[in-house]
């Protein structure tokens, strides 16, 4: 992929938003926007994202290893918001994904966030591969996209988010609470402590979830090499 440095952008856009009640969707946007600051804030601003139009998320990451952490932890965080609406089908497509997202790899020309300006390879591929699911109703299927220079490594990555979608589609929002903070490095003792349940539950939500194979598909992730 080059010796030059390569960073991660994440698009991202809420599926069906439109079905959302507007005290829904505005509780789901502040839980999103301290999402990001708080990814701003760990990482000392190398790290930024934004939420703009409503429904849509764009995140910079200075390290690429980081990229695929960040995608899971985001839908794990929407999967969980509790949705007080009782309007919704409960295999209405928000339900099912939560959110729509792709990974993009590659060189940035412009990541600033003060003039709120993210430009180059990367934010180009995550940006085209969420069109390109708009397009094709991709939205109905799967909601995990990849895309970089490397056409082996897109495909490796497309084949893992799509085993990755298939365990997130079906989590409940216990669940997917379970997986936010497993992802953020949280043991079951501190998880179980946190929600005040027993750690049994905690253990028996993770195994239902394939929380092993998310598990291995992150570490895997994080080890590969894109300077190559």
């Amino acid at each position: 992929m080059g010796n030059k440095m390569q960073n991660a952008t994440i698009s991202a856009d809420i599926v069906s938003s439109t079905s959302l009640s507007v005290m829904d969707l505005t509780h789901l946007q502040s839980v999103i926007r301290q999402f990001l600051n708080e990814l701003s804030r760990e990482s000392q601003d190398e790290d930024w994202g934004r939420l703009f139009k409503g429904d849509s998320v764009e995140i910079f990451l200075k390290d690429p290893h980081k990229a695929l952490r960040t995608a899971l932890l985001l839908k794990a965080l929407v999967k969980k918001t509790i949705i007080e609406s009782n309007m919704l089908a409960k295999q209405s497509p928000f339900k099912r994904f939560g959110v729509r997202m792709a990974i993009g790899i590659g060189e940035m020309r412009m990541a600033d966030k003060v003039r709120d300006v993210l430009d180059g390879e990367a934010i180009y591929y995550s940006g085209r591969m969420l069109e390109k699911a708009d397009r094709e109703g991709a939205s109905v299927k799967r909601s995990m996209f990849f895309a970089c220079k490397d056409s082996l490594l897109t495909e490796q990555m497309e084949v893992m988010l799509g085993l990755l979608d298939v365990l997130f589609k079906d989590a409940t929002a216990r669940q997917s609470e379970i997986l936010y903070y497993k992802l953020l490095g949280l043991n079951e003792e501190e998880i179980a402590a946190k929600l005040n349940i027993k750690q049994s539950a905690v253990n028996q939500h993770s195994n239902a979830v394939g929380w092993k194979a998310i598990e291995s598909a992150v570490n895997y992730f994080e080890k590969l090499n894109f300077e190559q």
